[in-house]
């Protein structure tokens, strides 16, 4: 049996679960409807789901939950391919409006925005005939059943599982290179600080849900939403070079002006490299929470 407090921080977590599978098939049909946000909507309450169901898995039962994270990933994977093009669509039309008019050069804004808006309208096509579909209601089915017999509060041992996913957050950003000399990691490859950013975001959603009144638990959350959201714009600025370089090839084979591209990738490699930097003090100010816990 544990504590009181045990047994309130499980409940707490448990109830946190519930309402995201609740607010899971609300947001379907707001996606169906194609409203503005509301792929990254369901897309962030799928994560919050996952996230939450593996860092307090051994209290819902590592077997029981295993299935149902694998199951939450594909429908993640499905609406993750909408909200990449709508990301990019956004991403390089506000890159593009920021530069000269003399400076953008080429059907570059038709390869940049107009492609990636398609590519968003064919892939959310794809996600609304997903969640019409029998492999979502067998989900939401399972998540239904997990929650209608959810283990005594007793056997969630909150504490532990923040623990634990503090430990984690340390570990990658120490492989990451963001607590070295100057800590802005800047030889790490990109998937370490991504790995890193996914820890942090886990370490939020639980920090989040166990929160109830208790300061020091959000006080850690808001230091891992911060670490992520940095981690984020240092992705998403690796993601956008990229496509920006693939873009380039293709309008170079086809004849036309890359200097815009040019442009762009440099814009992009700045933005990454001033989010690892920063990134070195969000670890260091989640780190000096998370000895408060």
């Amino acid at each position: 049996m544990g504590s009181k407090r045990d047994k309130a921080d499980a409940e707490r977590v448990i109830a946190a679960v519930r309402g995201h599978r609740e607010r899971l098939d609300s947001l379907a049909d707001t996606v169906r409807r194609d409203d503005e946000d509301a792929v990254h909507q369901m897309r962030v309450c799928t994560r919050q789901l996952r996230s939450l169901l593996g860092t307090f898995r051994d209290g819902f039962g590592r077997e029981s939950v295993k299935p149902i994270r694998s199951e939450l990933r594909w429908l993640g994977t499905v609406l993750g391919q909408a909200r990449d093009e709508e990301v990019l669509a956004a991403r390089f039309l506000a890159l593009l409006d920021a530069q000269p008019p003399a400076l953008v050069r080429g059907p570059v804004r038709y390869r940049l925005v107009t492609a990636h808006a398609a590519g968003y309208a064919a892939a959310h096509r794809g996600a609304v005939a997903t969640l019409d579909g029998d492999r979502y209601r067998r989900l939401l089915a399972d998540l239904d059943g997990l929650l209608a017999h959810p283990r005594p509060p007793g056997d969630l041992s909150v504490e532990e599982s923040l623990h634990r996913a503090v430990r984690e957050v340390r570990k990658t950003g120490r492989k990451a290179g963001l607590r070295g000399p100057g800590g802005a990691g800047d030889d790490a490859p990109p998937e370490l600080l991504h790995t890193a950013r996914k820890r942090a975001k886990a370490l939020r959603y639980a920090a989040e849900a166990a929160a109830g009144s208790g300061r020091r638990r959000s006080a850690l959350a808001k230091a891992a939403k911060k670490l992520q959201t940095t981690l984020g714009e240092h992705q998403d600025a690796v993601v956008a070079g990229r496509q920006l370089l693939t873009a380039a090839d293709r309008a170079r084979a086809a004849g036309e002006d890359t200097f815009t591209y040019g442009l762009l990738v440099a814009a992009e490699s700045a933005c990454a490299d001033q989010a690892r930097r920063d990134a070195h003090g969000r670890l260091r100010d989640l780190r000096s929470r998370a000895r408060k816990l």
